[in-house]
């Protein structure tokens, strides 16, 4: 038997399973509307209605907006003090050899233990580390990508770019024009 309600996936903005439609974030009620719009109308017709409510159309994903999870929720000690360790020492090369060692256990036992711990490998763990670090210096004024790849431990730029897009569905300039601190103006007297 089918279970009656869809698997959670945090990043989709709109979920459609036929008979059941759900939204995201606080505002995602809009996105789920202009969805319906079309769907029910036509596309013309929720961009009409998106430029009304000055509103974007069309997002696909909030993926820019979820906090990356880090999932901590288990007993096994000596695989949390290893995510604690990443997570304080992203910024160097870290490998699986290391990583095991430090658990002392063998490269593919420690694999398993990781991933059955925490859902994800402990490379991509790793990725899901640097990446809310970089997206963190990308939310600074006159922050570079390039500065924020060497930062949280990457040399090739195009790499982690990839990762980055891929993680948070946007490019880093992108990333960057929604989130950055802006400076703020003095106001006129």
């Amino acid at each position: 038997m089918a279970h009656p309600y869809p698997p959670f996936r945090p990043e989709v903005l709109i979920t459609d399973e036929g008979d059941l439609y759900c939204s995201g974030g606080a505002n995602a009620y809009n996105d789920l509307s202009f969805y319906l719009i079309e769907k029910l109308s036509s596309r013309e017709i929720a961009v009409q209605c998106a430029k009304a409510m000055v509103q974007d159309v069309g997002r696909a994903t909030q993926s820019p907006y979820a906090a990356l999870r880090f999932p901590k929720g288990h007993a096994e000690r000596n695989i949390l003090a290893v995510q604690r360790w990443i997570e304080e020492n992203y910024r160097e090369r870290i490998t699986i050899p290391i990583l095991a060692e430090r658990c002392a256990m063998g490269q593919r036992t420690f694999e398993r233990h990781f991933k059955r711990s925490t859902g994800e490998s402990p490379i991509a763990y790793l990725q899901k580390v640097r990446i809310n670090a970089a997206k963190a210096l990308l939310e600074r004024p006159q922050s570079t990508f390039e500065e924020a790849t060497y930062h949280v431990g990457y040399e090739d730029i195009a790499s982690f770019r990839k990762i980055f897009q891929r993680h948070t569905g946007l490019r880093p300039k992108e990333y960057q024009r929604l989130f950055q601190q802006r400076v703020r103006m003095p106001q006129a007297v």
